[in-house]
């Protein structure tokens, strides 16, 4: 938490599918005039130059952001995505999620945006203002349970934290856990990688999992048993998990998702996933971990 600079991988696979996922949402958010709350628990530096060194020594945007900027279908929230991204793209930048929703919300609605790293959240400070953004210099965890309830009492916590240290996959369900009790009717969308089996590691207690990737998986049964209205699983596979070392896709868990959002999401999947497919055997789902009675 204290060492991950999100400037090696932005605009990656993974930042598409979460970016997709948090704008349908903030979307579904301005169906209503009343205002919203969004909260970043780990929004990192706002905005990325892709001309960095940062950028640079990985190329991972390359096989994200690049490869939708010649999209010609017409699938509504891909070309939504295109739009918003186009202009950045223009200028090797890319947004990161606090730009984007400072982008998409409204006069009324109210931004606050955490982060721990000293520089991060300078660069955080100095790239994303505006009367209704607050930056807190603060460890996400705490700072969610904070913040929680909101002054608005509609509105969305998009969690994303680097799982550098296995504690981070039990203090997402603990402070998600804690933020749902106090803010029941609030939007949560945690962000998860998928890693291959090939990093296997040794651990205790929530960390027992013999491989990272079942660390992700062990988060989701801890989810899936709080007690959450529903709960709905997001997943994009780009790569083939018995061959590839490392990521090979990521998810999104979102509790308490919006009505129809499930559509929406597996209709722009299908699409992006072939897109964004570095093996045949690249994959997508869409699963109700916990559906509405």
């Amino acid at each position: 938490m204290f060492s991950y600079r999100h400037g090696f991988h932005a605009g990656n696979h993974a930042d598409v599918l979460k970016h997709i996922c948090q704008m349908l949402i903030i979307d579904k958010l301005k169906r209503k005039d009343k205002g919203f709350t969004y909260i970043d628990t780990h929004s990192g530096a706002g905005m990325y130059d892709l001309a960095s060194e940062q950028a640079r020594k990985t190329n991972e945007f390359k096989q994200g952001i690049t490869r939708l900027a010649d999209y010609a279908g017409a699938e509504p929230t891909l070309l939504a995505y295109q739009e918003l991204t186009a202009s950045y793209i223009k200028h090797q930048q890319y947004p990161g999620s606090p730009e984007i929703a400072r982008v998409l919300m409204r006069e009324q609605d109210q931004l606050h945006l955490m982060e721990w790293n000293n520089q991060e959240v300078i660069n955080l400070k100095r790239q994303i203002r505006g009367h209704n953004v607050a930056v807190h210099h603060r460890d996400g965890y705490e700072g969610l349970i904070a913040m929680t309830p909101p002054e608005l009492k509609r509105g969305l916590v998009l969690t994303d934290p680097s799982y550098e240290t296995p504690d981070d996959y039990q203090q997402v369900v603990d402070s998600i856990s804690k933020a749902y009790k106090r803010w029941p009717t609030g939007i949560f969308a945690i962000w998860y990688p998928l890693l291959s089996k090939r990093d296997d590691e040794q651990s205790d207690g929530f960390e027992r999992a013999t491989s990272k990737h079942q660390k992700s998986q062990q988060m989701l049964d801890a989810l899936s048993n709080v007690g959450f209205k529903n709960l709905l699983q997001v997943e994009l596979a780009v790569q083939d998990p018995t061959t590839f070392a490392g990521m090979y896709g990521s998810g999104m868990a979102i509790i308490n998702a919006p009505w129809q959002l499930d559509e929406q999401i597996r209709d722009c999947l299908a699409e992006l996933s072939p897109l964004l497919a570095q093996n045949k055997r690249a994959s997508y789902l869409v699963n109700w971990l916990v559906e509405e009675a």
